[in-house]
Formats: C-alpha cells, structure tokens, sequence
C-alpha cells in the first residue's frame, strides 16, 4: 500500500511540473516581442472578403481575403528571430454569397478590384482558330473560346489542347440551343479532359430556358456586358474597364486588328485571363 501512495505521489508531481513547464512556456511565448509585434502588425495585412454585386438577375463574382494566421507566422518567424512581412502566413476569409449558390443568374462582368479582363471569342463552326491560337500561345496569352458541339467534333484535337495548356472553353451546344443533348456530352469532355472545373453557358440577353437548362447542369451562364462585331480596337477602347468580359465575334476582321487589341489592352495595365481564372473568388 506504501508503494502505492509513493507511486500515486510521483505521478502527480511529474504532472504537476508538466502543468508548470506548460504555463511557464506559455506565458514565455505571449510575451515574446515577436509574437507581440505580429499581434499589432496583423490588422495591417488583413484583406476583407468582398461580397458579390447582385442586380435582379445577374451577378457581379465576389473575392475572397485573407487574413494573418498569427500561431504559423509566429512558428515561421520564430526561425529567424524577427519580423518579415514574407513569412507571413495567411488564412482565407471566404465568400459568404458563392457563385455555386447564385447559378440561376447571368455573370455580366469579374470582380472590378483587379485589373483582370476576359477576351471571349465566339466560334462559328466554319471558323479557323489557328492564326487567333497561334498569336494567343506566341504571347503567352490565354483566352476563352465558345464553340459549338459540330466545331468539336471536327477540331476535337485543338480543344483538347486549348483546355490543357490553361485556356477556358465555353459550351455553345448545338447552335446554343441548351435543351439539345450536345449540351451534356460537350460539358462532359470539356470538364474531364484537363484543369478546368465549369461548364460555361453563354447568352447576349435574359433567356429563362438557356439559365433554366445550365442551372439544372450545374453550369454557368455568361452574358457579357460588351459583345463586339466589328471595328473591334475601336469598341473595346470606348468599353473596356477593369473586370470586363469582352465578346468578340471571330472574323478576319478580328484576325486582323487582333495584335493591335492585345498591345492597347496591356498597354492600359489590364492583364488578360481566361474566364476560369477571371471568376475565381
């Protein structure tokens, strides 16, 4: 029984000074002045969440922020001794009002706090897209198509590669009409060939059977606030703003001032990204 008190006692010790390493660590640790100077300096890097602009029946994509996450900072700082703003680690703050729960609404336009726009070229099936391709990918450029399911099965191979190498390519079905059953087999091959996750719809005016169709398929219909036929550096310098997805209808007009397009869109500071990039919270 003697042994048994001893070896109760010695228990409790070894747990009373874990307990007292513990809080003495502790409080070391919250009176550290690095741990104290990222407590002050956090708020200073704190981005908001912006919630999505919604109108009727569109919506304007909102953006996630991010704020300091203080325990991993400190546990990266604590390396070197000493504040570093590169060190810091971020936590998301997302999006409450998701565009997953707003599909029953047209997306008119990206987020207007980033210099980021979409081209969106609108393919005919007897279009060519190999001058418009080769100039894009000779720039590094990456841009979104919208075909047709007759342009896909002929130029499967081109599609193919165009979602591989990071383009967005948007869903048109079989002459946009959305109840066709090319609008599903199309969304099938376009969101399991490569990296792009949606299925795009695409209207230029409120159609309820085209958001009807694409909510029930889980996709996304765009309806551009600018969609351009011709004279097309000249339309896109009166409408161009930040967040702007652009549709321009493929021509040999549009191959012809194509070079002129991409110089005066990046000489204005807007960087030019697919529509799945564009749309990302």
């Amino acid at each position: 029984m003697k042994k048994f008190f001893q070896m109760v006692g010695l228990i409790t010790l070894m747990v009373a000074s874990f307990i007292y390493t513990e809080k003495v660590g502790t409080t070391a640790k919250l009176s550290d002045p690095l741990l104290i100077e990222i407590k002050s300096k956090k708020d200073g890097y704190k981005e908001n969440a912006i919630e999505p602009i919604i109108k009727d029946n569109t919506i304007i994509p909102g953006v996630n922020g991010k704020e300091v996450d203080i325990q991993k900072s400190y546990e990266a700082m604590s390396k070197i001794g000493y504040f570093d703003d590169k060190l810091l680690v971020y936590k998301p703050l997302k999006v409450q009002n998701t565009l997953d729960k707003n599909k029953d609404k047209y997306i008119i336009n990206g987020n207007n706090t980033k210099s980021d726009i979409t081209l969106l070229f609108k393919v005919d099936p007897k279009d060519d897209l190999t001058y418009i391709i080769n100039t894009l990918n000779q720039r590094k450029i990456k841009a979104t198509f919208f075909i047709e399911s007759k342009y896909l099965e002929k130029h499967h191979n081109q599609i193919i590669n165009l979602i591989q190498k990071g383009h967005t390519v948007g869903n048109l079905s079989n002459n946009e009409d959305y109840t066709d059953s090319d609008f599903i087999w199309m969304k099938t091959i376009i969101t399991n060939i490569g990296p792009q996750i949606y299925n795009y719809c695409y209207t230029e005016k409120p159609n309820k059977t085209i958001i009807k169709n694409c909510h029930i398929q889980n996709s996304y219909t765009i309806m551009p606030k600018t969609t351009i036929k011709k004279n097309y550096l000249l339309n896109i310098k009166k409408s161009i703003l930040k967040g702007s997805i652009i549709s321009l209808e493929v021509n040999k007009s549009l191959n012809d001032e194509l070079n002129a397009i991409l110089n005066y869109v990046q000489s204005k500071g807007y960087k030019i990204k697919p529509l799945e990039e564009l749309l990302k919270e």
